[in-house]
């Protein structure tokens, strides 16, 4: 069991960010929500809908603990699809953690005086102080153990093969922390099918409670912080990240907690502290999802369009070309308002050209430009991918700024080559989200005559999580839209 709580946790704490603590108090209203949210409002409405929505007491515990853990990693990855401040929420998921070591053991033992003390399953004192024990010796093997390696660890990596390729390998990550949660779950449960049948009562219970409380958090810190501002400067990014880093919870950490602090208890009590962490992930990835797939309506309930554009941080470069020679490398497939022989004709166009580096980038590009005429300014758009299917992939700040980084060398490098294409404006922009929403927004802006991509996008393995970006933006875009296909 030990073997399978490190597979699980030792790979969350390598992607935990622990230099971003040094930015985690520069908004004192956002702490202070954050860690109310997280170990005042969670353990609190786990008592309530405890009470309310279930019987057994040790199942109520397991309750307890889901939702006095700290918030998990996916949380960062959440708040950049919301278009918020990804470094404050690595600076409030690392700033939970490092809390949670003192405050779970604390506020288990309070619950566990106050709720297993006394009544029909009391527990003796010497059982009590056996459990507290064993809560601390817990968090230190699954937690602080495991941070201790992984700190050295993550620094050691991230030298040997550099931000970008430390960045490639991240989604092993969750990979393996995914394998080894599976395997807990599937032991506890298969081991203790016979007590789950028993129990079925309170396995509904904590269906009842994840609806109740997933839903009554979002909808009602949605509305609270819109009107208790958390930030004067970005209230809608200050609200995104209290909410995605206060209201998810570790579960992960929750079921190594249950199982192995309640071990002196007895395999069963084991199990049915351990079924509430382990049947909330379910819930709460849908509920996340939901809220995300909110996201245009949170943000116009906010009046946040303003404030998303400076938290993206969009650079723009210009520059200008001058002429060179042509090269025949592709074929131009008209989608929208081409004139006869292929060639648009409208003096001064702005083009919008979404690109993603992959191979042949330059050359289609080259093509689209030689079937255009007069095009004035050209606005290169790379989009750092952070989509739906990401959300399971811990993307912390330094993911996000090594892509960022990255982008920019290549997209320097690119500018040099289309100057030599013609005389053209050219400058650039990178952002980070979805990338066919980011490409949407930009043609919305007025700014642009049209958007020239090319047509394999962001490849085959990206395509099958998002879609095609290509068709999505052929579909929705509100001008003409020019796809060109590279020859085989």
């Amino acid at each position: 069991m030990l073997a399978s709580v490190y597979v699980m946790i030792l790979p969350m704490m390598l992607m935990l960010n622990i230099k971003a603590l040094g930015n985690a108090f520069r908004n004192w209203k956002l702490v202070t929500a954050v860690i109310l949210l997280n170990f005042v409002y969670g353990p609190l409405m786990a008592v309530l809908l405890g009470i309310l929505f279930l019987n057994n007491p040790y199942v109520r515990l397991g309750l307890f603990l889901a939702w006095v853990v700290p918030s998990p990693p996916i949380s960062i990855g959440a708040v950049g699809l919301m278009m918020a401040d990804i470094s404050a929420a690595t600076a409030m998921v690392a700033l939970s953690f490092f809390l949670s070591l003192a405050l779970i053991p604390i506020e288990t033992s309070l619950y566990i005086h106050s709720f297993l003390a006394s009544g029909r399953l009391a527990l003796s004192s010497a059982t009590i102080s056996k459990i507290e024990m064993n809560l601390v010796i817990t968090i230190i093997e699954i937690l602080i153990v495991p941070l201790a390696l992984a700190i050295p660890t993550r620094e050691a990596m991230i030298r040997k093969m550099g931000q970008e390729k430390f960045r490639r390998i991240s989604p092993l990550f969750p990979t393996l922390t995914m394998l080894g949660l599976i395997t807990i779950i599937f032991t506890i449960f298969f081991a203790h099918a016979d007590v789950l049948i028993t129990h079925i009562m309170d396995m509904l219970g904590v269906f009842y409670s994840a609806i109740v409380f997933y839903s009554a958090s979002f909808t009602v810190f949605t509305i609270l912080f819109k009107y208790v501002k958390l930030s004067s400067k970005s209230p809608y990014s200050s609200a995104m990240v209290a909410i995605l880093t206060g209201i998810p919870k570790n579960e992960a950490t929750a079921i190594a907690l249950s199982a192995l602090a309640l071990a002196p208890l007895g395999p069963q009590v084991a199990f049915l502290a351990s079924m509430p962490p382990s049947l909330l992930p379910a819930f709460q990835v849908v509920f996340i999802i939901t809220f995300i797939k909110l996201r245009e309506k949170i943000i116009n309930y906010y009046g946040a369009r303003k404030e998303i554009e400076e938290i993206l941080e969009v650079e723009r470069t210009p520059t200008r070309g001058v002429v060179s020679e042509e090269k025949e490398v592709s074929e131009v497939v008209e989608v929208q308002e081409l004139s006869a022989g292929g060639v648009v004709r409208k003096a001064g166009l702005n083009i919008l050209v979404p690109l993603d580096f992959s191979r042949g980038t330059e050359e289609w590009i080259r093509e689209g430009l030689s079937r255009l005429n007069n095009v004035s300014s050209i606005t290169l758009l790379h989009v750092v991918p952070l989509s739906m299917s990401e959300v399971s992939d811990f993307v912390t700040e330094d993911v996000i700024e090594s892509g960022k980084k990255a982008a920019e060398s290549k997209m320097r490098e690119l500018i040099k080559t289309i100057s030599s294409f013609g005389p053209y404006e050219v400058s650039y922009e990178i952002a980070v989200g979805d990338p066919a929403k980011i490409i949407l927004e930009r043609a919305n802006t007025g700014k642009f005559d049209m958007i020239m991509m090319g047509h394999r996008g962001y490849g085959y393995v990206e395509d099958f999580f998002i879609g095609s970006v290509t068709l999505k933006v052929i579909s929705k875009s509100p001008i003409p839209v020019l796809v060109v296909r590279k020859n085989p």
